[in-house]
């Protein structure tokens, strides 16, 4: 599914039992393990990133600046949502695969972000769409909450062979996991 350019990616943090957020969608718990994984580098590969409403309207939420300006992003929302942060910010709500084909179409340079949420990741990953999984594993168990994966009625009923590409354990505990799918080179 790799193109030549653009790659599909998810790039996210959850807990060891595999929740990304708290049962209110609360991310606190990641304030605990500052330091450097990577994420810099990991931003200057991005040329567009990909969310929907709940993520879009949580990330408002944060007392800071819009933290994807200069970033083309696609909120997926059946919702008309006015106060856009940037002219570069557009809403979408057709299908993940004619997103993915005018993505890879127009981007001239750099990779798509699913940033989320779980509804989001998992329709592109249904969609056989993501070309790379980069997770951060957290030391610490949420017993509760977002699930980073959760199968749809629309979930395949295949099996989809990953390669693990890098393994990182940091000082901090937390273990980063880059898988791109085992039939893409």
């Amino acid at each position: 599914m790799t193109t030549a350019g653009t790659r599909i990616r998810i790039y996210s943090a959850m807990s060891v039992d595999g929740y990304i957020a708290t049962e209110d969608g609360g991310v606190g718990w990641l304030d605990q393990f500052s330091g450097d994984t990577g994420y810099e580098e990991f931003f200057k590969e991005i040329h567009t990133v990909v969310m929907g409403r709940t993520t879009y309207e949580q990330v408002r939420g944060f007392d800071c600046p819009w933290p994807y300006a200069n970033k083309r992003t696609v909120i997926l929302t059946t919702k008309n949502l006015t106060d856009l942060p940037d002219d570069q910010t557009t809403l979408y709500s057709g299908n993940v695969r004619d997103l993915v084909a005018d993505l890879r179409k127009t981007a001239t340079t750099g990779d798509v972000w699913l940033v989320g949420g779980r509804v989001v990741t998992q329709a592109f990953l249904d969609a056989g769409l993501v070309d790379e999984i980069e997770l951060y594993v957290m030391p610490v168990l949420l017993n509760r909450g977002i699930r980073m994966f959760s199968p749809s009625e629309d979930t395949p009923n295949v099996l989809c062979n990953l390669r693990l590409k890098e393994c990182k354990a940091f000082p901090h505990g937390v273990v980063k996991l880059v898988y791109n799918r085992a039939d893409v080179s």
